[in-house]
């Protein structure tokens, strides 16, 4: 079996909501689409992460999931796909779990590294929404049919603004839009 590098968290935290779960990865070293715009603004190389060393914690580890997950898994508050394989095994992963909500946002179906088909695959399945995650660095179109995920200020954005970043909902779990719904782009705040 493949071991990817990164850290499975059962318990979620005040922006994700404590119940919700999450994987994530090192960023920049896992992140094949990341725009020279993102790696400056990345969250999880600053403030909490960069005091706690998260990111080496993160590097020295490998993804170990339970054989059943929780309701609720946010895929990578850091970090990205960086391989057809790593692709696969969430593929899998979520397959196994049809009872499981997972969402998350990605650069990586814009990297010159032909992830976009196997990034199809996993967003086709039916308890996983994933979205382009672009700023105003990135020309390309998102894929057809992708919902986005845009950092402000973005003129191409259309959508909802992150409740939880508006402080109208208290977190994640509570607003549900980005796992929840089917349609429609949101904007987040750099942070």
């Amino acid at each position: 079996m493949t071991t990817f590098m990164g850290m499975y968290t059962k318990f979620g935290n005040a922006k994700l909501g404590k119940s919700v779960a999450s994987v994530n990865r090192p960023a920049i070293d896992t992140c094949p689409g990341a725009s020279e715009t993102c790696k400056g603004i990345c969250y999880a190389l600053k403030n909490l992460y960069k005091a706690l060393k998260i990111q080496d914690k993160y590097a020295a580890s490998t993804i170990n999931l339970p054989e059943k997950l929780p309701a609720l898994v946010r895929i990578h508050a850091s970090g990205d796909f960086d391989s057809t394989e790593y692709v696969q095994f969430w593929i899998n992963t979520v397959k196994a779990n049809t009872g499981t909500k997972f969402w998350g946002y990605t650069r990586s179906w814009q990297a010159k590294t032909g992830l976009l088909p196997s990034l199809e695959q996993l967003r086709a399945e039916p308890n996983v929404q994933l979205f382009a995650s672009m700023d105003d660095s990135i020309t390309e179109s998102p894929p057809a049919g992708w919902r986005v995920a845009y950092i402000s200020p973005d003129a191409r954005f259309k959508g909802m603004k992150c409740l939880e970043q508006e402080g109208k909902m208290s977190d994640c779990k509570a607003c549900g839009y980005c796992f929840k719904k089917t349609r429609g782009n949101v904007e987040f705040m750099p942070h």
